[in-house]
Order: structure tokens, then sequence, then C-alpha cells
């Protein structure tokens, strides 16, 4: 008899659909009200199948574990970050892609803990995708001195929590092959990255009840979770949705707080 996979159920936080005449979302220009952190936003019970008992791949779902220890001591020290980290995920990128070049962009840690006292980025729990196309118009700019002009320029994320249990908000990613392009909602997002980060176009999502939601339980700081978030030859660009999700299984129960690192990869295929 076969096994039944695993299959949890929560709460995901998809935009409302726009309003005939509604001005095109926009995040990042006022501070969000405490006291309502998603006006435009509501939220759909959907299962989240286990990852770890299916073979998803980067081309055909659009996301991938990756087995990668690091030699990072401290996340939260960004020289050590930037002259350690960047080059193993460089190295973790060429080799699962076969790009001819990888540029490692940015990074954000987050820690739960300290969110909650305005210290720091916590969990995302919003419904979105980094990129749109429009993604180009950026990537024509940083290329504009250059000689040769790649063939295709795809970004990627990767994803890694280092908490001691793995189990405080867990990190959500779409099925690319349930998403179409008909719920996305492309939204202004200004300060990207934080402080005095620059402005980019990202997805939101309307709701669609094909979604199909994946996570890899208790991920450990020897993995990474990679996805796909712009692909400059998709036509048209269908991204890993994802999101960050409240387990309710652990709903009162002591875990240590979500602690996480994501840097962002763009590789060029000339």
């Amino acid at each position: 008899m076969q096994q039944s996979k695993e299959v949890l159920e929560a709460e995901f936080f998809y935009r409302n659909p726009l309003k005939n005449n509604e001005d095109k979302p926009v995040f990042g220009l006022e501070e969000p009200d405490p006291n309502n952190l998603r006006p435009n936003h509501t939220g759909f019970i959907k299962q989240i199948f286990n990852a770890r008992e299916e073979n998803n791949t980067l081309a055909s779902s659009g996301f991938a574990l990756i087995n990668c220890p690091t030699k990072v001591k401290n996340f939260y020290n960004d020289d050590e970050v930037a002259s350690i980290y960047y080059p193993e995920m460089h190295e973790v990128v060429k080799k699962e892609t076969g790009a001819d070049q990888v540029q490692i962009i940015s990074h954000i840690t987050r820690n739960e803990e300290e969110a909650a006292q305005g210290k720091r980025l916590g969990a995302h729990r919003l419904v979105h995708n980094d990129f749109t196309p429009q993604f180009k118009t950026i990537v024509d700019e940083f290329l504009k001195e250059a000689e040769e002009k790649p063939k295709r320029v795809v970004v990627y994320n990767l994803w890694r929590r280092f908490d001691k249990d793995g189990l405080d908000a867990p990190f959500a990613v779409c099925d690319a092959t349930s998403v179409s392009n008909e719920e996305l909602i492309p939204t202004d997002l200004h300060n990207y990255g934080g402080g005095q980060g620059f402005a980019v176009e990202i997805y939101q999502s309307e709701h669609n009840e094909d979604h199909r939601w994946c996570y890899y339980p208790k991920m450990t700081r020897d993995e990474a979770l990679m996805f796909k978030t712009y692909d400059s030859t998709a036509e048209p660009f269908i991204p890993t949705l994802h999101s960050a999700f409240d387990d309710p299984s652990i709903v009162g129960k002591k875990v240590t707080p979500r602690e996480s690192i994501e840097v962002r990869a763009i590789c060029f295929h000339y």
C-alpha cells in the first residue's frame, strides 16, 4: 500500500483583486499601520506539501533544495557574509545552473525575535515574487558598458535558515506550474533591500485555487532553498511565488525564533 504524503494546512495572505481604476499598488513609501499590517490582503487556508517527499527541480517546479554546508560562523556579520558566504553561494549557483557568469548582488538576514523589537526584518508573510519582467531595465543599465551582452539572464534567491530547531515561521514556495499570469499583480516596491535601497517592481498575487504550495520541514543551516525569481527568456515569465507561514502544529510549543539569510544571484548565459 502506498504511504500517503504529509500535508499541512496553513493561512497564506494574498493581495485582494484590484478594483476598477485602482492605482498600481505601492510598498515602501510609508510606514505600515502596526494595527493593520495587511489592509489589502485576505488570508486563505492552503494545503502545503512536504517537498522532501517529492523530486522538485529548478527546471520543473522553479525550486530545489541544495545541500551546501557553509563556513560562515556569524550570519549577522556583514563583512563575514560578503567575504565567505558570497563566494560559497557563487560556486553553488554556478554548479547548479551552468551559467557563464554569476554575480551575488545582496543579502538580507532576518530574525523573528529582533523583528518583534523593531530591530531587524522578520519573516515576510505575504504571497509575492521579488521581480517582474521590468527587472530587464535594471539589468540593461547594469550591462550598459559591457562589450558582450548575455543571451539569457536569470535571477535566483537562495534562502537558508540557521536557528536551532528549524520549526518557527517556515518558508513555502509555490510550484511554478500551478501559477498563471492572470493572478499576478505588478507592484512598486521602494527602498528594496532596506535603508536607501533602490526601487523595483515585484509581483503580488491574487488567490488562485490551483496554487500548489510546498515546503521543506526542519531545514538546517547546511541546506539552502534555491528558487527562480526572474528569467529574461521566459514568455510569459511565471515566477516562483513564495511566503513565510505559521505552522498550526507548533502553536503553543516552545521553539527557537526563526533566523534566516537570503542572497540573490544573477546568472548570465552568453
